[in-house]
C-alpha cells in the first residue's frame, strides 16, 4: 500500500525534527571528524544529503513530465542520465568537500 500525503509529509517533518536534534547536539568536533564508511567528514556529509534534498525536491516537476512520456522516450532519457553517472560523481563528491565549513558560515 503507498503511504498517503500526510503520511509521507509525516515522515519529512520527524526527519527534520531529528536533524535538528542532531545538529543542535553535534559539538564542533563531531562535525570536523571523519564519518564512517565515507570519504567525508560529518559536516560534508550532512551538507551532502541536505543539498541532495532540495536538489531532488527541484527536480520533482521534471520526474512528472518524464514520468508522461511514453516509456521509449523516458528510457532514452534514463540513458542520458546513466551516461553522466561517472562525471555526476566526481562533481558530488568534491562539490560537498568544497562547501565552507559551517564555523565560516555562521551555521555552527
Amino acid at each position: 500500500m503507498e503511504p498517503t500525503r500526510d503520511e509521507i509529509l509525516a515522515g519529512y517533518s520527524r526527519a527534520r525534527r531529528h536533524l535538528d536534534a542532531l545538529l543542535q547536539d553535534a559539538a564542533p568536533q563531531d562535525l570536523g571528524r571523519r564519518s564512517t564508511g565515507t570519504r567525508w567528514t560529518n559536516e560534508e556529509l550532512l551538507f551532502h544529503m541536505v543539498f541532495g534534498y532540495m536538489v531532488v525536491r527541484a527536480l520533482l516537476p521534471l520526474v512528472h513530465v518524464v514520468s508522461r512520456l511514453p516509456r521509449p522516450a523516458g528510457r532514452a532519457f534514463a540513458a542520458v542520465l546513466n551516461a553522466g553517472t561517472g562525471p555526476f560523481d566526481v562533481v558530488n563528491y568534491w562539490g560537498s568537500r568544497a562547501a565552507p565549513p559551517a564555523s565560516t558560515t555562521g551555521a555552527g
